[in-house]
């Protein structure tokens, strides 16, 4: 694979310089006209959500083989432009990382980029480390050590503080060259169609989605309770999420989950008992003490049962077969000389143990990769097992 990556690199081809920065529509709008015969660019995005429950997009940038665009979205009154390209099927969407920009995009315009690329997710097809983060990649990749810096910067601000705009332009302007070199190593090496499915399913719409069933499983604590006060842990959970998102608020400006798992343990149905509730603030008392006993009622009422019957230990057979599913997958990326970790999780290999046939080790490049491997590991685990060998 070395030799495929050594190859891409020699053809590296020189970063974008020229940089605008674009404060009012009718430059975005040139901007975006600029960019219509492009079948790819490089997208970052700069953002708060400190104090917000929704992602509030303060920058985006753009770079394709010529300049880069620091679109300075707060000081923009028309966005349809960037939605349109954004949108536009026929220009590649290339990220680093995607899935927080993915996020803050589709809240921003109410639909997904696409098609995408993501160059952390396509990196270990070649060898790199899984999960590997932008200023590793390019300094692997393009020997090139990005200035730390402005992690910490409140992107709303105006004007940004001095280095900001560097700092953006520099999180695209690499990211340009980067997709360039190992779209073509991949290409050499037969894997970048692998892809595909993976960038698919990354912008399905439905991911970010919120269930507000499923709040509890946000809360840590949530398996070591009671049946009983698990049921009322989902039902408060469930509240405190449709208040956060209603008053765009983070979740723990809300209620913290302390109170909330204290609630769902002494389950109060009487104000003066409420009250007696460690943490909970006399404010959050007043305003929402009812509405935390409703849902104290409607826990009681749910059957009592553990909220997902899954989450435990496995038993000592089963932890046995998952680690043969493990070894087998280690040994099956290894021999692709791609990271474990990317091709599949423990919990994908427990997956399969448990009897499951859908999971993402089983579709795509993965299973010619490791999947069937494991399969033939785990089965054969469980036949020695049944003839006690």
């Amino acid at each position: 694979m070395n030799d495929k990556l050594d190859e891409a690199k020699r053809m590296i081809p020189k970063a974008p310089q020229r940089v605008v920065t674009i404060e009012d529509d009718a430059a975005l709008a040139a901007f975006v006209a600029g960019l219509a015969d492009r079948d790819w660019i490089a997208v970052d995005t700069e953002f708060l959500r400190e104090r917000t429950y929704y992602p509030k997009l303060c920058l985006l940038q753009i770079a394709d083989t010529d300049h880069i665009g620091l679109i300075d979205v707060l000081a923009l009154s028309d966005l349809t432009p960037l939605a349109e390209l954004l949108t536009d099927t026929r220009v590649r969407k290339v990220f680093h990382s995607a899935e927080q920009d993915l996020e803050v995009l589709y809240q921003s315009f109410g639909t997904m980029p696409a098609p995408i690329f993501d160059t952390q997710v396509a990196a270990p097809l070649l060898g790199f480390d899984d999960q590997m983060g932008y200023a590793r990649l390019v300094e692997a990749l393009l020997d090139k050590k990005l200035p730390k810096g402005h992690t910490r910067t409140d992107w709303s601000k105006r004007p940004l503080p001095d280095g900001a705009l560097d700092y953006a332009a520099d999180d695209v302007r690499y990211l340009a060259v980067a997709y360039q070199v190992l779209r073509e190593a991949l290409a050499a090496a037969d894997r970048l169609d692998w892809l595909a499915g993976d960038f698919e399913r990354m912008v399905e719409p439905d991911r970010f989605d919120v269930d507000t069933r499923a709040a509890w499983r946000r809360i840590k604590a949530w398996n070591r309770l009671t049946p009983v006060a698990q049921q009322v842990l989902a039902e408060l959970a469930d509240w405190r999420e449709r208040e956060a998102m209603a008053a765009d608020r983070p979740r723990r400006w809300i209620l913290a989950d302390a109170p909330l798992i204290a609630i769902a343990e002494s389950q109060p149905t009487r104000d003066i008992d409420l009250a007696d509730t460690p943490d909970l603030p006399a404010r959050t008392l007043e305003r929402h003490g009812d509405a935390l006993l409703n849902c104290v009622v409607r826990g009681l009422a749910r059957p009592a049962e553990v909220l997902d019957p899954n989450a435990g230990p496995p038993d000592e057979a089963t932890r046995r077969r998952i680690k043969t599913g493990m070894r087998a997958l280690t040994r099956a990326a290894e021999a692709a000389d791609i990271p474990p970790a990317a091709v599949a999780s423990r919990a994908d290999v427990a997956a399969i143990v448990a009897g499951r046939r859908d999971g993402r080790l089983l579709r795509g490049w993965r299973a010619e990769v490791a999947g069937r491997a494991v399969v033939e590991a785990v089965e054969a685990a469980r036949t020695d097992a049944a003839r006690g060998c």
